[in-house]
């Protein structure tokens, strides 16, 4: 049995990797690669927020900066995905431990399958590096710690310090943080919950007040709110769903939806015969596609952290199916054929939406790789070592595979175009910086507010342009010295 568990194990991180690879011959997508280039510019001694733009929490770009420092020899980017493959094989190794209490070894690893394909697949995980498939660790651990009992005081102060590590990894592990917070306190009795909630609290306080301190020490606190509190409410303003993308999710998830169904009614029915770990996942689930609702926008990599808890429920759904489906009662045992039935044509359905989304990103992953890669080479054959690269647009692996450093800190166009956060007088700001000391290469790349090229065919709607004085001072600075694909490079006219 241990050699089963062994291998068991084993077959699940290895697939775990296999699941990544698209990541090794694609490339980093636009989110990681502005982690990893984080991370180098923290080797660098720069501070994110104030010498590099983005909204995120900061744990993404500390890990990459520790995995680069760990690890110098090897590509930022290589770092970012083994440390992927590290978080989401741990955190299904746990998943699976987890699944196994309850059910037995073929239906729990049935369930863990289905699981990491989930959250590992290319067109949810984008091939590594999105802040969910590293926070989905430390929620999972302290799931794990709530299920084995009820919490201690020092099991409190862990739990608490994973979640608050989940959250400075991920936004999006807010609403799991909230209910795995609450659930370890509750129970026990007064005195014990206090004691609990104040462990939790404690623990959960120690790291993100650790990295605040450091951020006001460098004096990038002030651009830290900035960035995460007054930008990501102008986002959220700007929110606006896609109803392709709510079809998509309901697809590829469809066939867990029978399972979990039936693990819901009958919770709802009989909600003594279910434990903490049951009312966890389920208020898990339900907080989380909440939490979702209110930012008003749905991305499918969003999906990696709602399913341990969709996989627990929908595991112990079919596994009563599968119970009921060897009774010896006649009614019992055809409504449980006919549910597991259900549950096969609605995965099948699941597989193809899966398989149709695998050939569609990865092709367009690929072609949009291309002309990166020959701008990129263009850049480090024709311009000097020590010349900054400013792209207009959404493509930040250019500064990766350039081997250039970004002009400024605005190293993708989100900031610059969202309605509500950005305004005329930002650009002249950022115009005078310009003026007095341009950058000496700016690549056009696309995105929903070109530089010189026309407009894409559906333009966001929730894009602001009020970047025309930038325009014109590149027209009367820069010449256009090189075309690759969709990507126009130019460069300073007194520059040579």
């Amino acid at each position: 049995m241990r050699a089963v568990g062994i291998a068991r194990s084993v077959s699940l991180v290895a697939l775990t990797a296999i699941l990544f690879s698209p990541g090794l011959w694609l490339g980093a997508p636009l989110d990681a690669a502005v982690f990893v280039l984080a991370g180098v510019r923290i080797r660098d001694g720069y501070v994110p927020y104030k010498d590099l733009w983005d909204h995120k929490p900061p744990g993404a770009y500390l890990l990459n900066a520790m995995g680069q420092t760990v690890l110098p020899w090897l590509d930022p980017w290589l770092v970012s995905w083994l440390l992927t493959v590290v978080f989401t094989g741990a955190a299904i190794l746990i998943v699976d431990r987890l699944l196994r209490l309850r059910l037995a070894p073929i239906v729990s690893f049935v369930g863990s399958l289905l699981c990491l394909a989930g959250m590992a697949l290319y067109p949810v995980a984008l091939g590594g590096g999105a802040t969910e498939s590293f926070a989905v660790l430390p929620l999972v651990a302290a799931l794990w710690l709530i299920a084995s009992s009820l919490p201690t005081w020092r099991r409190s102060a862990l739990i608490g310090c994973l979640l608050g590590l989940a959250c400075l990894l991920s936004m999006q592990a807010l609403a799991a943080a909230v209910v795995l917070f609450a659930v370890t306190v509750a129970g026990g009795g007064t005195v014990g919950a206090a004691r609990r909630a104040c462990a939790a609290i404690v623990g959960g306080a120690a790291l993100p007040l650790a990295v605040i301190g450091w951020l006001a020490a460098r004096g990038a606190l002030g651009d830290a709110i900035d960035q995460i509190v007054t930008y990501n409410s102008a986002y959220r303003a700007s929110a606006d769903y896609s109803l392709e993308m709510v079809v998509v999710t309901l697809l590829l998830f469809a066939g867990l939806a029978v399972p979990v169904a039936v693990t819901v009614t009958r919770m709802a029915r009989r909600p003594r015969a279910f434990d903490r770990v049951d009312w966890a996942c389920l208020a898990w689930s339900a907080a989380f596609a909440a939490y979702v609702v209110f930012q008003g926008r749905i991305y499918l990599h969003y999906w990696i952290l709602l399913l341990p808890p969709i996989s627990w429920l929908a595991g112990s759904g079919m596994g009563w199916l599968v119970g009921q489906a060897k009774s010896s009662n006649r009614g019992l045992k055809a409504r449980a054929i006919g549910l597991v039935t259900a549950s096969a044509f609605a995965f099948s359905i699941s597989a193809m939406m899966a398989s149709q989304l695998i050939s569609t990103t990865t092709k367009r992953a690929s072609d949009l790789k291309i002309p990166t890669d020959e701008t990129a080479a263009w850049v480090k054959a024709s311009t000097p070592a020590s010349a900054t690269v400013f792209v207009w647009g959404d493509d930040p692996v250019l500064y990766l595979t350039s081997d250039r450093d970004p002009y400024d800190r605005y190293v993708y166009e989100f900031p610059l175009t969202t309605a509500g956060y950005w305004s005329p007088d930002r650009t002249a700001m950022l115009l005078s910086v310009w003026a007095a000391s341009p950058p000496p290469v700016i690549v056009e790349s696309p995105s929903p507010v070109p530089m010189f090229r026309p407009p894409q065919a559906y333009p966001d709607p929730r894009a602001d342009d009020t970047l025309a004085p930038l325009r014109d001072f590149v027209r009367g600075h820069y010449r256009l010295a090189a075309t690759f694909g969709d990507h126009d490079v130019y460069l300073l006219v007194s520059s040579g």
